[in-house]
């Protein structure tokens, strides 16, 4: 499904079996949200404007025009053909079981390529475990989507910046080995070091309300929805493409 309403599909999808009289509001809901934007579409971006391809105006942004964005101009790395990611995780709430939601977005010219919104498996007894195994699963889907794109002739020349807003998660993530608290997390996801030391991830700060991989764990605020929408769904001009006209 779409990106900005993977979380209500997942959460809806948990009630199929035995809905309630409330999940089914949640889903006209839905479906009504659904109706108004099925013309919002993805938009990848450019470095230069291209003579055989038709001259469309740049979407408008849903956000409001003074809202603060992701600033990404101190990683030079990052130009039309080099993939990013945003992961985050909401601890602890799925009320049945207290299990933790994943929440994954990668980009690539300028708008989402794949994303994921995931109930993890077990339950995390802090919020940087949650973080942790969600960059742990984040560290897999970029290893997928670079040997993807090392096939269609996109190799990935840098390691793979993965935004993330958990501090605690990125030293555990960064670091060369488990710390104390987190020995007893599944040896399985201590891969994630390796990938790191080998130069093919590295996991970078983020503010909170930047992270587009936010709208996937949750339900946001409507300003802080619209930014993250505007973000992975493209409707945000890149740095590498400020030089394309209005």
């Amino acid at each position: 499904c779409r990106p900005d309403i993977s979380f209500p599909v997942v959460k809806l999808s948990q009630f199929s079996n035995n809905p309630a009289k409330i999940h089914y509001k949640a889903v006209k809901y839905l479906f009504r949200y659904v109706a108004g934007t099925r013309k919002l579409g993805m938009t990848y971006w450019r470095t230069t404007p291209a003579d055989d391809l038709p001259d469309i105006a740049p979407p408008t942004p849903l956000a409001p025009p003074d809202d603060v964005r992701h600033d990404t101009s101190e990683f030079p790395t990052l130009t039309s053909s080099t993939m990013h990611g945003y992961v985050d995780a909401d601890w602890g709430t799925d009320i049945r079981h207290r299990r933790s939601v994943t929440g994954i977005t990668f980009m690539l010219g300028g708008a989402a390529i794949a994303w994921k919104t995931r109930v993890q498996p077990t339950v995390s007894l802090s919020s940087s475990e949650a973080e942790f195994l969600a960059a742990s699963d984040a560290g897999r889907m970029a290893l997928w989507l670079r040997s993807i794109l090392k096939e269609i002739d996109v190799p990935q020349q840098h390691a793979t910046l993965i935004f993330e807003d958990n501090r605690g998660a990125r030293l555990m993530a960064n670091a060369s080995q488990p710390t104390k608290g987190s020995r007893h997390i599944d040896i399985r996801e201590f891969a994630l070091l390796d990938w790191v030391d080998r130069d093919l991830l590295v996991f970078v700060e983020v503010h909170t309300n930047l992270n587009a991989a936010d709208v996937c764990t949750k339900q946001a605020p409507a300003i802080l929805f619209f930014r993250h929408v505007d973000l992975i769904m493209g409707r945000v001009r890149p740095l590498y493409a400020r030089s394309l006209q209005e």
